[in-house]
């Protein structure tokens, strides 16, 4: 039986780590603007000057909820990879994923607790688990699952007389909390954040948990049919085709859901009350829209990185990506020292062009750092500690080290 080991460099697939890069600076954009910039508790950041107004709609068509999108798939990607290289190997596959789940869950904890309560990785570990039960399972049956779990939620919460039912039974956080919430944030009493952190996590938890949960599994089942139809293989090369119609179909879905969501915010449809099942199909064409531009990033992607000159500029990304945990990490204690009291303070102080703007900066020394890194490490820090605890011996880090073991 071969030994089970982490995946070395040469065995990556390129254009899942640019899409991956790609994913976590939208994550970081969407974050900042809707959460870390105070928006969530604190008083709305001014938004009158014309750049901030585009900056806001830019990120509202662009960048939310399309990036969490592609992290979902990622992740329900890569537990296919996972499997299907331990199957090769025949090592304890399943064993091997478990142990992964419960490290990042233990990581995710950590960073929700004590930096920033956003985290979605220890939600992502415990919603991991029930792709076990998904793996024997058809092509249709995932895609048939994926569109139930993904679609039907939302719907059922949508109903008025269900879905405000149950809001109005779960705790939420109010007027009082949110300014709690918000002097933890500038305030230097770290117990305090703490605890305001996890508070959080439990309304936030308790507000979206019915839908969100099985909304993130909806989206690691596309991804995990994705990974055992093998569409990325090879950069993706052998299926440019399919990737063609993803894009099409995907930028039509996403503009036709970005311009009906413009305009039931605007003035025209301002007084227009809408029967329920126009209601319903609205909630619908979001889903779809935010599923087709998630869709047409990765196609895109795909597409260009089968150009020589294309590929040499995407591939900027590809390092960013392949330490994505140690990039998540660290883009929460950059943003987090930004905004929050332990360091400039700046909550509620910054329009979306300002925000937008810095977490450009940030994410562009992300790169840099990410280059110069791995040219001399194997892992990111976090990764590293990641596969050590998972596999229970010291991981080699040094890229050096691995060329030494396999030899010339």
């Amino acid at each position: 039986m071969a030994e089970l080991r982490p995946v070395a460099p040469p065995e990556r697939v390129a254009v899942l780590d640019v899409i991956r890069g790609w994913a976590l600076f939208g994550v970081m954009v969407a974050n900042v603007h809707e959460v870390i910039s105070g928006r969530r508790y604190g008083p709305q950041p001014a938004d009158t000057a014309t750049l901030d107004v585009i900056a806001t709609r830019f990120i509202e068509i662009v960048i939310s909820g399309k990036s969490i999108t592609l992290l979902t798939f990622l992740f329900g990607l890569g537990f296919a990879l996972q499997l299907l290289r331990a199957g090769e190997r025949g090592g304890d596959a399943r064993g091997l994923y478990v142990r992964r789940l419960a490290v990042l869950f233990v990581i995710g904890a950590c960073h929700a607790t004590f930096l920033w309560w956003g985290d979605v990785t220890w939600n992502y570990a415990a919603m991991g688990c029930a792709l076990l039960a998904f793996w024997r399972a058809s092509g249709r049956a995932l895609l048939t699952w994926a569109m139930v779990l993904v679609v039907v939620p939302r719907l059922v919460m949508a109903v008025p007389a269900i879905g405000g039912t149950v809001r109005a039974a779960l705790p939420h956080p109010d007027a009082t909390f949110n300014a709690q919430m918000l002097a933890a944030v500038l305030g230097h009493d770290y117990p305090a954040r703490m605890s305001a952190h996890l508070h959080q996590v439990l309304y936030h938890v308790s507000s979206v948990g019915l839908w969100y949960f099985p909304w993130v599994i909806g989206r690691f089942l596309l991804g995990l049919y994705a990974g055992k139809r093998g569409l990325f293989d090879g950069d993706g090369a052998a299926h440019l085709p399919l990737f063609r119609r993803l894009l099409a179909w995907g930028l039509a879905f996403g503009i036709a859901g970005s311009v009906m969501n413009i305009l039931r915010h605007s003035s025209v449809m301002a007084d227009v009350e809408l029967l329920l099942p126009a209601q319903l199909g609205l909630v619908l064409l979001s889903e779809l829209a935010m599923l087709g531009l998630a869709a047409t990033y990765a196609s895109a992607i795909v597409l260009l990185m089968q150009r020589p000159a294309a590929r040499r500029a995407l591939l900027v990304l590809a390092p960013v990506g392949r330490m994505p945990l140690t990039t998540y990490l660290c883009q929460s204690v950059a943003t987090t020292f930004v905004f929050y009291g332990w360091g400039l303070g700046l909550t509620g102080k910054v329009g979306s062009a300002g925000g937008l703007a810095i977490t450009l900066a940030i994410f562009a020394l992300q790169i840099a750092a990410s280059h110069l890194w791995l040219r001399r490490f194997r892992f990111g820090p976090a990764e590293w500690l990641w596969r050590t605890l998972v596999y229970r011996r010291l991981q080699p880090m040094r890229a050096v080290d691995v060329v030494e073991a396999v030899g010339p």
